[in-house]
């Protein structure tokens, strides 16, 4: 069985239909990486409860992330030392749709991530938002600091408000020297699945993934990006983590 035979099993669902029952811009996360062989068997457990999102007969979308901060990279630095109240900043293109947004995304003291957005492709459609949230002072000091293209499958449970994301084809890049031709570094076995609800306690995914030996454990797409073209910045909160996620690319 090849990806495109196991997301034909999948009965289908329209982004009106996901929007109406999971946009889910105030959720809790838990995320999970594991190898690519995996897949297969994680769709194919996941056929009986969860809908594929479908678009104009598509079953797998292309996404593409710009992330901003500040010269010192304060959000990265947010995240590693375990801050609970932090932000970051995105540019994200939709493939499916073809809709760009600026989006901002709160990690709350308790726990959860709120996701605020406004229609357009650069941070000046958003300097409301940006400085209700962020700051006028941190406003003025962000700039690109790393693109993230990637494949996407969605997944929608078909009874509880439970989504499931499943990343893979993942390349990462410094945004201010792409044109120039600088590196890009691939990530091809990895798979970052996201499970996104209101209530995590009851998850379906979590269960179809333990049987396989994978536990919940992550980093942000953000933070794994900046490490995998920054070798030399501080990475002590990540470097477990990052060490385990280099191990499943590299099996």
């Amino acid at each position: 069985m090849n990806l495109s035979q196991a997301l034909s099993k999948f009965e289908s669902m329209s982004i009106e239909s996901l929007m109406d029952r999971a946009e889910l811009m105030d959720r809790t996360d838990r995320k999970f990486v594991f190898h690519r062989r995996l897949l297969l068997d994680i769709l194919d457990d996941c056929t009986a409860e969860y809908r594929i999102l479908e678009m104009d007969e598509k079953r797998i979308f292309a996404y593409e992330t710009e992330y901003f901060d500040t010269p010192e990279r304060l959000f990265y630095f947010q995240h590693h030392r375990g801050l609970g109240n932090r932000y970051k900043v995105r540019r994200r293109l939709y493939g499916g749709t073809g809709e760009e947004f600026i989006e901002v995304k709160h990690k709350t003291h308790k726990g959860n991530t709120q996701k605020l957005r406004v229609a357009g492709k650069s941070l000046s459609v958003a300097t409301s938002l940006l400085h209700e949230h962020i700051g006028a002072t941190t406003a003025a000091q962000l700039q690109p600091s790393l693109m993230v293209r990637y494949t996407r499958i969605t997944l929608l449970h078909k009874q509880k408000n439970e989504k499931i994301t499943l990343d893979f084809g993942i390349t990462w890049a410094d945004p201010s020297t792409e044109s120039d031709n600088s590196p890009i570094v691939p990530f091809e076995n990895v798979i970052i699945a996201e499970v996104k609800s209101t209530n995590l306690h009851f998850n379906t995914f979590q269960g179809i993934v333990k049987k396989l030996g994978i536990r919940e454990g992550s980093l942000s797409k953000y933070c794994l990006g900046t490490l995998a073209i920054n070798q030399g910045i501080k990475q002590n909160q990540f470097k477990q983590t990052y060490k385990h996620i280099l191990s499943i690319e590299h099996a």
